[in-house]
């Protein structure tokens, strides 16, 4: 049943989307352009790669494959979970989530065969190695964003009140919640996460979930140095110029202006490593993640 977790290891790496295309799953999404402008993207068309008859399979078992889709971060992370959206994956499904629970706050996915709706049982994974460690990056990536909420919460709110100075948008809500996979992320930026096994996870990170603020981000500190991880979560920006005539040359030195305007911002995350990147208005919709070759990316703290 598990067998195709690997996928979402890989593809959840920086953001969701596949560099492959499938004629199947295209037949699906022909109705919608290949770009579009982020502000207006919600989604619409979004078809992972994917046989005919397992886009058809999602569709028709839509209900039920959520409802494992959910049970499944249940069982393995003890965390409540909604599904947001099921589509047909390669000979399989795919279930897309958004977790807000204990302030523990990601998007993520999960493949599974077919043969998901034929039980009830649970889905814990016996997983004890590696396999499943890009997931609980995924799933880490909420917790960081708990351990760091006001400070995150203050830069949302600087990058909102900036975006018609530096001609910014984002993305809309809707497409995180339909197409993206990567753990935290909002209309401005994402934040990764180390990952580690799901042994570890549940052994350091799982039994956080219900503490109070100030045990939670004790707790997270005390595990990662049980863990010798000295390492700090990358927030990265996923910007849109809103300009008709975006180009390098006539944005990266406003870019580098806001660059130093988040540097002397108080309560903002100074302890974390933050980039800025800004790209032209449009979005691929049938992959619509962030790997543009016309992207500024500009630093503002870095701690490597």
């Amino acid at each position: 049943m598990f067998k195709r977790t690997k996928l979402i290891l890989i593809a959840t790496i920086l953001l969701s989307g596949c560099s492959t295309t499938n004629n199947e799953s295209n037949n699906e999404t022909k109705s919608v352009p290949e770009e579009m402008e982020a502000s207006k993207y919600v989604g619409q068309g979004f078809q992972p790669p994917a046989e005919k008859d397992a886009v058809e399979f999602a569709k028709k078992h839509k209900d039920k494959i959520a409802k494992r889709g959910e049970q499944f971060f249940m069982d393995n992370f003890g965390l409540k979970v909604k599904a947001t959206n099921v589509v047909g994956s390669g000979d399989g499904v795919e279930v897309y989530v958004h977790c807000d629970d204990h302030d523990i706050v990601f998007n993520a996915s999960i493949p599974f065969d077919k043969s998901i709706i034929d039980s009830d049982s649970s889905l814990r994974s016996e997983d004890k190695g590696d396999d499943m460690s890009t997931l609980v990056g995924t799933v880490l990536s909420g917790f960081e964003y708990r351990a760091h909420k006001e400070e995150l919460d203050n830069l949302t709110e600087v990058l909102k009140e900036y975006k018609s100075k530096y001609k910014y948008t984002g993305y809309t809500e809707n497409a995180i919640m339909k197409t993206q996979n990567s753990g935290f992320r909002n209309e401005y930026y994402y934040l990764t996460a180390i990952p580690y096994t799901l042994d570890e996870y549940k052994k350091y990170f799982q039994p956080l979930i219900k503490e109070d603020d100030k045990s939670f981000r004790d707790g997270m500190r005390n595990s990662k140095k049980q863990l010798k991880d000295k390492s700090r979560p990358y927030v990265v920006t996923t910007l849109f110029s809103t300009k008709d005539n975006f180009t390098k040359d006539n944005t990266i030195d406003e870019m580098i202006d806001f660059s130093e305007v988040l540097k002397k911002k108080k309560n903002i995350p100074h302890d974390l490593n933050v980039s800025l990147q800004i790209s032209n208005k449009y979005i691929n919709t049938t992959r619509p993640n962030y790997s543009k070759k016309d992207v500024i990316e500009v630093g503002v703290f870095n701690h490597e």
